[in-house]
């Protein structure tokens, strides 16, 4: 009796003598239910993978998106502290749900209030189009400029992010 593939050698004698029902039950190989338990592990693992992706692509995503705010407000600061007179009076005052179109220059005089209006026209735009749901509040106290922006961080679960920069003038 041939038992080849079942770890003997071809030719070689087993020197164990079974009764024949016993040798056709021995396992020779990987049956069903193994082959079944190792693609649902595999598809397990598989699932983990993904699920990692996924958030990983999330997380690139949030923290491209504080990048931009952070860019955003360092700009708005430098441009503050360049008209540093119109900081000071109040020009760059801006509260939250304020649109580009609230800062007009058609009819202003005063050169550091239209360049400060100008200024937060062309901001504002550049808020809107950079950050999801993006807003801006600028407030100021004493010689403190604080610059807060909120966007729509994580869209799928309506999380709102926040970014605050302080700058003294």
């Amino acid at each position: 009796m041939s038992r080849q593939g079942c770890g003997l050698a071809p030719g070689a004698r087993s020197r164990v003598f079974l009764p024949t029902y016993i040798i056709f039950r021995r396992q020779c190989g990987t049956s069903l239910i193994e082959v079944l338990v190792t693609l649902v592990l595999v598809a397990i693992g598989m699932v983990g993978m993904m699920t990692m992706q996924a958030r990983g692509l999330q997380q690139n995503q949030s923290a491209y998106l504080r990048t931009q705010a952070i860019a955003i407000a360092n700009d708005m600061a430098d441009r503050i502290r360049l008209n540093k007179q119109a900081g000071l009076d109040d020009y760059y005052a801006l509260t939250l749900s304020q649109d580009a179109q609230s800062f007009s220059t058609a009819g202003v005089t005063d050169s550091a209030k239209k360049l400060a209006y100008s200024d937060l026209h062309n901001w504002l735009s550049w808020v809107a189009v950079s950050l999801p749901e993006g807003d801006a509040e600028i407030k100021r106290a004493s010689q403190r400029i604080t610059i807060v922006i909120n966007w729509n961080g994580r869209r799928d679960q309506g999380g709102l992010s926040r970014y605050q920069h302080e700058v003294d003038l």
